[in-house]
């Protein structure tokens, strides 16, 4: 049930993701050949984070009764086709940001940022604290490991979790991180971040961060290489996977408390992990320039209230239950 739960919300979230961005492009088989150029991207990347479960897969035979491993089955398909919903939705959303609400929240983010670090920019603490040759080492993390937690969570979940109410309160605040974190507030708080920051409102203001990435391999990494794509998709408007800009609030960040919470749930001998996995996702956050650290803090504060809150009062049970007519999970 909380799987089904999932594809459905997930479905009509595409389809609502679909008709925001329908008006802002006058090319529609152009703009269809990219909706689908992207289902079948997210598909992939899907499937090739989670050959990782392989050896889950190849052991649930041998632990689970026949009716066990069909309930099991059904839940982790609904759980695949709704994760590639929901990031064709997310795409089709964050693509459209500054054309709902033009980029206006930089300047106040960044002089917020500095002002609660004593005057001091949270990317200049994060380079002075660790050095440019060890950096570059933890970027594995903020992108594969990051990766197949945020495209596969709710298929790990399917596949090796038998607790209905855990599984859906992690289904609610991982909808919650890509809708209500990733499209909803990101559209209110229009910014692209200390990286975009120059290139949007001109002036140096971060010039000294431009530098600093330089320094330390950053510009010349696969981060650098994505931060500049993303910037060429925003300035020629296209609609490409992974597409769109924005830094406040950061879905890198909710993801990765989301993941550590479930980690601490299955077991609080993985809570240290968790806790890990999202300080090394803040830092480099704030050191590739991706996010003002304000960013990554409220995500964290506003998934740990949710989860609170989920827990106190019970996940969701009836809502999207009847949205879409299907059988199983």
């Amino acid at each position: 049930m909380p799987m089904r739960i999932f594809f459905r919300v997930s479905l009509v979230y595409a389809l609502v993701g679909l008709g925001v961005v329908l008006p802002f492009h006058d090319n529609l088989n152009e703009f269809g050949l990219n909706a689908i150029a992207a289902i079948a991207a997210y598909a992939l990347l899907m499937q090739g984070s989670a050959i990782w479960f392989l050896p889950i897969v190849f052991f649930l035979p041998f632990v689970l009764r026949p009716a066990q491993l069909r309930k099991r089955t059904v839940a982790v398909i609904f759980a695949a086709f709704g994760c590639v919903a929901i990031q064709v939705g997310f795409t089709f959303l964050k693509s459209s940001i500054p054309k709902v609400l033009p980029f206006y929240a930089d300047p106040y983010l960044a002089a917020f940022d500095r002002f609660i670090h004593d005057g001091v920019d949270p990317w200049m603490l994060a380079h002075r604290a660790v050095s440019s040759q060890f950096a570059p080492d933890l970027l594995p993390v903020y992108l594969q490991v990051w990766s197949v937690c945020a495209i596969t969570l709710p298929i790990f979940i399917a596949l090796t979790d038998d607790n209905a109410d855990r599984m859906r309160r992690f289904v609610w605040l991982y909808l919650f991180c890509w809708i209500i974190i990733g499209n909803v507030l990101a559209i209110l708080f229009s910014s692209v971040g200390p990286v975009y920051y120059d290139r949007l409102l001109g002036g140096g203001r971060f010039a000294d961060l431009q530098a600093a990435l330089g320094q330390s391999g950053i510009r010349t990494s696969k981060i650098g290489a994505v931060q500049d794509f993303l910037w060429q998709a925003y300035v020629s408007h296209d609609l490409i996977i992974g597409t769109g800009i924005s830094a406040f609030p950061s879905v890198h960040l909710g993801i990765a408390t989301t993941t550590a919470l479930y980690l601490g749930e299955r077991s609080l001998l993985l809570v240290p992990v968790g806790v890990v996995f999202v300080g090394i996702i803040l830092f480099l956050s704030v050191y590739t320039g991706y996010h003002y650290a304000i960013d990554g803090y409220f995500s964290i504060l506003a998934v740990m209230g949710f989860w609170f809150w989920l827990r106190w009062k019970g996940s969701p049970k009836v809502i999207g239950a009847n949205l879409l007519p299907h059988p199983g999970g």
